[in-house]
C-alpha cells in the first residue's frame, strides 16, 4: 500500500512539474544609448549622426571586420565618436558623408533612420553583424515610436530612438519591474508615467533579463 501511495505521489509531483511553464532563458541586453556628463539622458533631444553611429556599434552582435579607412573634414581623430563613425562608414553601413563632410552633430530624421536600416539590411556585412535588427526590419516590423512621422523629415528624438530600437529588437521593458526602476539613474527620466520612461532605461543600462510572454523581467544590472 505504501509503495502504491509513493508511486501515486511521485506521478502527481512529476505531472505538476511538467505542467509548469518553461523557465525563460536569461538574456543579456547591452546598453546602446549613453547619458550626458550632467547626469541627464535628454529624452526630447534629437538623435545626432554621431550618437546613432555609437548606438549601432554597441548593438553589433558580431565583431566588426576591419573597415576601409575613411576620413571626414569634420570628424578629427580626437572626436568622441571618431572610431565608431570610421568603422561603420568604412564598411559602407552608414549612408552619410558625401563630399567629405559627415556632419556628426546633425539631427537624424525618420527618413534617414529608415535609410540606415535599409542599408544594413541590404548589406551582407550588415546582416551578419546585426542579424536581429536587420531581420526585424526586413520583416517590416512596425515602428511604434513616432506619431505618423516615420516616413518624414521630422527629427528622431532620443526617446523615440529607444522606443523604435526596443520594438525592433523585441525588448519589452516593464515599468513596474523593481530592478528596472532601481536603474532610473538620470534626473530627467524620473517620471514613471512618461511613455518613454522604461524604454530609456532599457536602452541606457546593461542588464540581464528573462523574457516571458508579456514583458521582460530584469535579473541583474551591469
Amino acid at each position: 500500500m505504501k509503495k502504491q501511495l509513493r508511486g501515486l505521489f511521485c506521478a502527481a509531483a512529476l505531472a505538476a512539474v511538467m505542467a509548469l511553464p518553461a523557465r525563460a532563458a536569461e538574456q543579456t541586453h547591452r546598453a546602446y544609448l549613453c547619458g550626458y556628463p550632467d547626469g541627464s539622458i535628454q529624452p526630447g533631444a534629437p538623435v545626432t549622426r554621431a550618437q546613432l553611429a555609437c548606438a549601432l556599434v554597441r548593438l553589433a552582435e558580431e565583431p566588426l571586420p576591419e573597415p576601409e579607412r575613411v576620413t571626414f573634414f569634420d570628424v578629427p581623430g580626437d572626436h568622441w565618436a571618431c572610431a565608431q563613425i570610421g568603422k561603420l562608414t568604412g564598411l559602407g553601413l552608414l549612408p552619410f558623408g558625401d563630399g567629405g563632410w559627415f556632419l556628426p552633430s546633425a539631427a537624424v530624421s525618420w527618413r534617414e533612420l529608415c535609410g540606415v536600416l535599409d542599408t544594413l539590411a541590404d548589406s551582407e556585412t550588415g546582416r551578419e553583424i546585426f542579424p536581429a535588427l536587420t531581420g526585424a526590419w526586413e520583416e517590416k516590423t512596425v515602428f511604434e515610436a513616432g506619431q505618423g512621422s516615420a516616413a518624414g523629415s521630422a527629427a528622431v528624438s532620443r526617446a523615440e530612438l529607444a522606443r523604435a530600437m526596443n520594438s525592433l529588437l523585441s525588448r519589452s521593458p516593464d515599468r513596474e519591474d523593481a530592478q528596472l526602476r532601481a536603474a532610473a539613474w538620470y534626473w530627467d527620466n524620473q517620471d514613471e508615467t512618461a511613455w518613454y520612461y522604461a524604454d530609456l532605461i532599457e536602452a541606457a543600462v546593461d542588464h540581464t533579463c528573462r523574457v516571458p510572454v508579456a514583458a521582460e523581467q530584469w535579473t541583474g544590472i551591469g
